[in-house]
């Protein structure tokens, strides 16, 4: 666990609160998301005179809307409202919070970061609270209400389970210590096949589409045994990337063009990140898009990244920088 302060979170007085911002990263995924729900939660109980507001610029996921529904909080895109505190939840890189960046910069506001990816623009945070050996945020924020012996209410134990099991491949990655949180979530009444449910996502036409259109333009690499692919697809470029490892590929890059920007999705096999230990989100994606004045990071089996240039350059720049960390010869295969 890393941290800025050896104060307790939040780190400023909780009763002398009474406005707070949860801000999550741009698209909120469901692990942000239920994360960020479970601090307001938390400052709800810590801070009772505190209205807490979930920032999601940007928007938020299909399935996060969804969970949006069920678990219900004072959810804002924009405002020109002051705070007290900013929490970011699950936030590798700053530029992830959109239009909140600025906000937050201009605030005299105290600011903390509650994450689980490598820790970056420390010095933009007064206060963090980073565990990299966690699965999810969620796992993170669990750990706050044990740390602070908050009890944990039985929505807030349902909404931390399913955070734990979105970014932890539904337990497959989980470490020990988010199999005893999930154990201990249980045991507070959360339900293991509700949050099964309320993960699973419902083919989407427009998904569905664009992974086929993705597949249909596959180009295929060797490297030595592994298998590496890239595509291009306009959206669901992370759906697509997942479903080709699905399909058998280690390693898979689709990426689109948006605006002025460049993103590409990163995908890799638990086998291939244990057997070469290959972290997607800072060996791969962080570095390349540093090198290219970009920004990315993510995961160890899952990343992306934002920048400047041609899709093609990009998608081949983090083959040949795979291939250059495996000491392996790169080849396309026709």
């Amino acid at each position: 666990m890393i941290r800025k302060a050896n104060r307790k979170f939040p780190f400023t007085d909780p009763k002398a609160l009474k406005r707070a911002a949860v801000v999550c990263h741009r698209n909120a995924d469901a692990d942000a998301y239920l994360s960020a729900f479970s601090v307001a939660s938390l400052l709800g109980v810590i801070s009772p005179n505190c209205k807490v507001d979930i920032a999601t610029p940007g928007g938020v996921t299909a399935l996060t809307q969804r969970l949006c529904v069920k678990h219900k909080a004072s959810i804002v895109e924009e405002n020109d409202v002051a705070y007290d505190i900013y929490v970011a939840v699950d936030v590798g890189d700053i530029e992830l919070l959109g239009s909140w960046l600025e906000k937050m910069k201009g605030a005299t506001a105290t600011r903390v970061l509650v994450d689980h990816h490598p820790l970056r623009d420390r010095d933009f945070y007064e206060h963090v609270v980073v565990d990299e050996e966690a699965t999810s945020a969620a796992e993170v924020v669990y750990h706050l209400f044990k740390e602070l012996k908050v009890k944990i209410d039985r929505e807030t134990a349902q909404a931390l389970l399913e955070g734990i099991l979105f970014d932890s491949q539904h337990l497959a990655i989980a470490g020990p210590a988010a199999l005893e949180a999930v154990v201990d979530l249980l045991d507070r009444g959360a339900d293991l096949r509700e949050a099964r449910r309320a993960l699973r996502s419902e083919p989407d036409y427009g998904e569905v589409i664009a992974k086929l259109k993705g597949a249909q333009r596959i180009k295929i690499f060797r490297l030595g045994t592994w298998v590496a692919v890239t595509s291009e697809l306009g959206s669901f470029q992370a759906q697509a990337a997942r479903s080709m490892i699905s399909l058998g590929a280690d390693f898979a890059a689709v990426g689109g063009v948006s605006a002025d920007e460049t993103r590409v999705s990163l995908r890799s096999s638990q086998r291939f990140f244990e057997a070469t230990n290959i972290k997607l989100g800072s060996a791969v994606a962080d570095f390349v898009a540093q090198g290219l004045g970009g920004h990315g990071g993510g995961h160890s089996t899952a990343a992306s990244f934002t920048c400047p240039g041609e899709l093609q350059d990009l998608q081949m720049t983090c083959l040949k920088h795979v291939a250059e960390l495996l000491g392996l010869p790169l080849q396309e295969v026709k």
